[in-house]
């Protein structure tokens, strides 16, 4: 490769990376100026996902991406989030379209950097495949942190709500949690059963059904069965349930907490192990296009 197209081609490196930097300085600026209007946006939870949605909104929907959307396991994913009603399919259609874009042409210029079209190619290829799969681990991360903040809040949950039900009915006693415990995770999604029980007439048991079914959280399962077994137990025996419920969630947190660190080793050797294989294969493709040049 001559000084000129070596030139070339570091020009227009510079002005996708330029370009990149400038789309993701300018969709910033945008969120902040509507945080203020958006308190979504202020969710650390939900943030990322918001964010790329407001990048990429100016892109068409794709058909056949939209459709490959549909067949995943995203929309349940958006659903445990709880920005599904901010993120619509079209929206993560388009998500994947820009990152596709952005990382395909990255990965194709370093491979014209590294003087080589066949590398080039497939540098743009696998770029290609990781914008793609990109937005799937930003609405994965978002979801999971979402249902581990509810997981962990619960054992407190049903210890205000045991209390509260001695004297009261269960149904006061997820309000009162919610009005003394807004700033939690939990306290936003038992608010959504509040609303569906007196705007929407539900019944308790359905809407806490209705939350199950979208959070797909096993913890949760301890309260809605709490629920529906209110109108057979008295309030004392409801309590004693309910902090029972709380003990043994507690102690299976703290086993999780100490089978996840005896995985932990495990688990860091892995990614090593995958970093200098990466790196070998780089320093493997230099040292041949060296030896292909002389």
């Amino acid at each position: 490769m001559d000084t000129t197209t070596l030139l070339v081609v570091v020009g227009i490196f510079v002005l996708l990376v330029a370009l990149v930097v400038a789309i993701l300085i300018r969709g910033r600026r945008r969120a902040q100026q509507t945080q203020a209007a958006e308190p979504e946006l202020l969710d650390e939870d939900k943030a990322p996902v918001l964010k790329l949605q407001r990048q990429s909104r100016r892109l068409p929907a794709v058909g056949i991406l939209v459709e490959l959307v549909k067949r995943s396991d995203t929309p349940r994913q958006l659903e445990q989030a709880d920005v599904s009603r901010q993120v619509t399919i079209e929206d993560v259609a388009r998500m994947k379209l820009m990152m596709m874009l952005i990382l395909g042409a990255l990965g194709l210029v370093l491979g014209l950097l590294l003087g080589n079209l066949v590398i080039a190619v497939l540098f743009g290829l696998g770029g290609t495949v990781v914008g793609f799969r990109s937005p799937n681990g930003t609405i994965s991360q978002s979801a999971v942190l979402r249902q581990n903040k509810i997981s962990r809040a619960l054992p407190l949950a049903l210890e205000v709500i045991g209390l509260a039900v001695e004297r009261t009915s269960i149904d006061t006693g997820i309000a009162y949690y919610c009005r003394y415990f807004s700033g939690e995770v939990l306290a936003q999604e038992l608010g959504y059963v509040v609303q569906r029980t007196t705007q929407l007439k539900e019944r308790l048991n359905t809407a806490m059904e209705e939350l199950l079914r979208k959070n797909r959280n096993d913890d949760l399962t301890f309260l809605v069965a709490a629920v529906g077994q209110a109108t057979q137990v008295g309030g004392r025996d409801l309590k004693d349930m309910l902090k029972g419920q709380s003990v043994e969630l507690r102690i299976k947190r703290e086993q999780e907490v100490k089978a996840r660190s005896l995985r932990a080793p495990v688990l860091m050797t892995f990614p090593t192990m995958i970093n200098m294989l990466a790196l070998l294969i780089i320093l493997g493709s230099l040292a041949f296009l060296q030896i292909g040049n002389k």
